[in-house]
């Protein structure tokens, strides 16, 4: 009887430690795959793609990472994140986009007189996203450049990480950048979600 009883108790116990072992395995091999596509994600390029107006925009993966994964891949995204005075545990996204905007004006210059004695040259060019005027006296120039543009940034669950398992398989987190302005250029874009689990 109590061989049966410590057989028993022994069998509880072997099962405990064994779906406890089940259940650490599984949830290292999620880490494991999250790990490895966030790695993949990050040496992603951004894939570009026409808006329904016509416009560019860029496509991009979310990386996913923990807080500390995060402290020891980017140190200098928390150095960033506490330069805003904000506690980087208390963080759920981190976005980071690069534009290049090129924009050629051209304009008339209108002759004018300044005190009478100083030649003068004005010039003045607007339109949606860019306002400029200066003049030009003698030798040197003096402008003022005024540039808007909005920005545009959409985080989504995007195509089946498995499309052959169907509705089996989760969606990859993306992020879709588009800028309003049609002369910027969306050169880099690194977006970051944090999860706790």
């Amino acid at each position: 009887m109590k061989t049966k009883t410590i057989l028993a108790l022994v069998s509880i116990i072997l099962l405990f430690v064994s779906f406890s072992l089940m259940r650490e395995l599984v949830q290292s091999k999620r880490n494991y795959n999250r790990l490895s596509e966030s790695f993949a994600a990050s040496s992603d390029e951004l894939v570009r793609f026409k808006t329904r107006n016509g416009n560019q925009a860029v496509k991009i993966q979310v990386l996913q990472l923990r807080n500390a994964e995060l402290k020891r891949i980017y140190p200098q995204i928390l150095e960033e994140i506490k330069n805003l005075n904000i506690n980087p545990k208390r963080i759920n996204h981190y976005s980071e986009t690069v534009i290049h905007q090129n924009k050629e004006l051209i304009t008339t210059l209108r002759d004018s007189i300044l005190f009478d004695t100083i030649a003068r040259r004005d010039f003045f060019y607007k339109d949606s996203f860019y306002q400029v005027q200066g003049n030009i006296i003698k030798d040197s120039i003096r402008m003022n450049i005024e540039s808007t543009d909005s920005l545009i940034q959409v985080v989504y669950r995007g195509k089946r990480k498995r499309p052959w398992l169907w509705f089996l398989s989760s969606r990859k987190l993306e992020q879709a950048i588009y800028s309003k302005n049609p002369n910027s250029h969306i050169v880099y874009s690194k977006t970051i979600s944090i999860i706790d689990k």
